[in-house]
């Protein structure tokens, strides 16, 4: 209830306050952010926000259209398919790194072998090897892949950040103080400071008006935050819902949303007793006030969800199942599986595994109660982010709340859903399957998903792999969180990424300011 009242009153305290800021550059972005980030290497994408960070320090053969969400060429001048399983790409021409040192098909092929190493930890390599057999060098500007098979991912694959070939090894760079000048790579951005709570990144070239700094200050709760916002001490900000009416409410702000890619998720662990009777899966399904809960805790900021596809992706089919609201239905189905009440009412007892986050400990509380009211005993368990994704992937949970961030590509549902994506230990790079899940239709439809050539032929696959994932609910589909940032109005419109990309972070401020942004110089390695 504190919280409540603090959040309730930072309008009140700062909507009329004539205090001034402490003074910062003008030419500084002041980011804050509720999450921490921890790696930046781009072969460990291990947060999300780490990775983000390190798209805009390092840059791949391919990006995404911020549009369309389809790849497009970035260091690649040309892509082509000699044959069904070769690849043959040409680099552009003058490609450096931000120390001024030339980017060539030695450092492509580095950065994609330590991925492939067998010795490697990253979560990419069982993605990558499933796809590619070989990569070489040809000339300094030209580089050719062997696929295992014909591929109709290679493209996605292709977005990989590329790493300088002197930092390549099977180990991954980490994201330390001290470490700054190993981060090499051919982004908008060059790593000035990795001070634990306080990144700070340069843009390599000038850009009038738009800054010329980018600082990252993450910090512990959302009270925090909108207290610096409202006092002049940050600039923008990804919010969490419980903050929207704070800076809705603010002329001094703009809050502006993007349709995400992501799916915030109830997931099941299909191999735990209880649940791997599909009969209990939909009924935990049907027990969930779904739609009650987007509604009250997002307002428009969130899509409702049939699937891990929104409804505006190119391969989304509203043809699947549907669980509405409906506990007595829940009951009956947990009756069939043998689930009866006890004495006390209770028919299983669960724990739920959430974010210490605040918003997460809300919604399980929610969530907890509803399945409560059918006889489901659960006990919300709340950790550290970090710890909550290591214990899920050694399956040390019954039930999670969590959200996939980017499914830009569908792809990825073979990364969360695959028996081959399965974690087991020793092979840490598997893929994400936390839910234990198999279903050798769904693995058949996901392959020849990855097989097919364009959208057109890839996307029946994906249809019915999304009606299989919808009739066997590994995961219960929540809702697709929009992508919501606040920044001072003073700094101009702008328009987030829906994949959770941050490049539109540097162009704030760019029409309105006219600051001049000076020619920066970053220390070579």
């Amino acid at each position: 209830m504190r919280s409540g009242w603090l959040l309730a009153l930072l309008p009140m305290v700062f909507g009329n306050c004539a205090c001034r800021a402490p003074p910062r550059d003008p030419r500084t972005l002041v980011v804050l952010s509720l999450a921490e980030p921890h790696h930046l290497d781009p072969r460990y994408p291990e947060d999300l926000l780490g990775a983000s960070l390190g798209r805009l320090t390092f840059a791949g053969l391919m990006d995404s259209d911020p549009g369309t969400l389809l790849p497009r060429p970035a260091l690649a001048e040309a892509v082509t398919f000699p044959d069904t399983t070769t690849v043959r790409v040409t680099l552009r021409q003058g490609l450096t790194f931000r120390d001024g040192s030339a980017l060539t098909a030695r450092d492509v092929v580095a950065t994609y072998r330590s991925i492939l190493d067998p010795s490697t930890t990253s979560r990419l390599r069982g993605t990558y090897a499933r796809t590619f057999r070989a990569v070489r060098e040809l000339d300094p500007r030209t580089l050719e892949f062997q696929l295992e098979r014909q591929d109709g991912t290679v493209e996605v694959l292709l977005q990989q950040p590329i790493v300088s070939a002197r930092q390549a090894g099977p180990s991954e760079l980490l994201a330390a103080p001290g470490n700054e000048a190993r981060f090499l790579g051919a982004g908008p951005v060059g790593v000035e400071s990795l001070r634990r709570g306080d990144w700070t990144f340069l843009r390599r070239a000038p850009s009038e008006g738009a800054p010329s700094r980018l600082r990252l200050l993450s910090l512990r709760d959302p009270n925090t935050l909108a207290l610096r916002l409202l006092h002049g001490e940050g600039d923008a900000a990804e919010l969490k819902p419980e903050l929207y009416p704070v800076f809705e409410r603010d002329p001094r702000f703009r809050v502006v949303s993007a349709a995400s890619v992501g799916l915030t998720h109830f997931g099941l662990r299909c191999d735990h007793p209880r649940l791997q009777d599909v009969r209990v899966r939909r009924a935990i399904a049907h027990a969930l006030d779904r739609e009650g809960l987007r509604r009250s805790r997002f307002g428009a900021r969130a899509l409702a969800s049939t699937g891990p596809l929104p409804p505006h992706h190119w391969a989304y089919t509203p043809a699947v199942p549907r669980y509405t609201y409906d506990p007595a239905l829940a009951r009956r189905l947990l009756d069939e599986a043998g689930l009866r009440p006890d004495a006390n009412g209770v028919r299983a007892r669960f724990v739920l595994r959430v974010s210490s986050q605040r918003f997460a400990v809300t919604l399980g509380r929610a969530l907890v109660a509803m399945l409560g009211a059918v006889g489901l005993s659960v006990e919300l368990r709340p950790s550290e982010l970090a710890t909550l994704l290591v214990d899920v992937r050694a399956g040390r949970f019954d039930m999670t709340l969590l959200t996939i961030p980017d499914l830009s590509d569908p792809m990825g549902l073979a990364f969360w859903f695959h028996s081959a994506s399965i974690p087991v230990p020793g092979a840490r790079s598997a893929g994400g399957n936390r839910w234990r899940f198999r279903d050798a239709e769904l693995d058949r439809s996901l392959d020849e998903g990855a097989r097919a050539l364009g959208p057109d032929a890839r996307r029946p696959h994906y249809v019915n792999a999304q009606r299989i994932l919808a009739e066997r609910l590994p995961v219960i589909p929540l809702w697709h969180p929009d992508v919501v940032w606040v920044a001072r109005r003073s700094l101009g419109p702008f328009t987030p990424r829906g994949d959770g990309g941050l490049e539109f972070l540097l162009d704030l401020g760019r029409r309105v300011t006219g600051l001049p942004a000076p020619a920066l110089t970053v220390p070579a390695p």
